[in-house]
């Protein structure tokens, strides 16, 4: 089974989309244009996808959410 990260607070996406939960951050990173060679997406993907460990889980929620900062992807309203 796996764990899960709930985003608290959710994050809203510019574009109207919502991240709650580990597994939609996972179907949003796949969804998203892969990049010639290694990129953060596919490193952030692997860590959501990975992470068996509660501390391992938060690391990868935290990176993804920088990752979307980075992005400009949250809506900052």
């Amino acid at each position: 089974m796996m764990l899960d990260v709930v985003f608290s607070p959710e994050l809203r996406l510019v574009d109207g989309t919502v991240i709650r939960s580990r597994q939609e951050a996972i179907a949003f990173a796949r969804a998203q244009e892969a990049r010639p060679g290694v990129d953060e997406r596919d490193e952030i993907l692997h860590l959501l996808e990975r992470a068996a460990k509660p501390e391992e889980v938060e690391f990868a929620a935290q990176r993804f959410r920088s990752w979307m900062a980075q992005l400009e992807l949250l809506d900052r309203r």
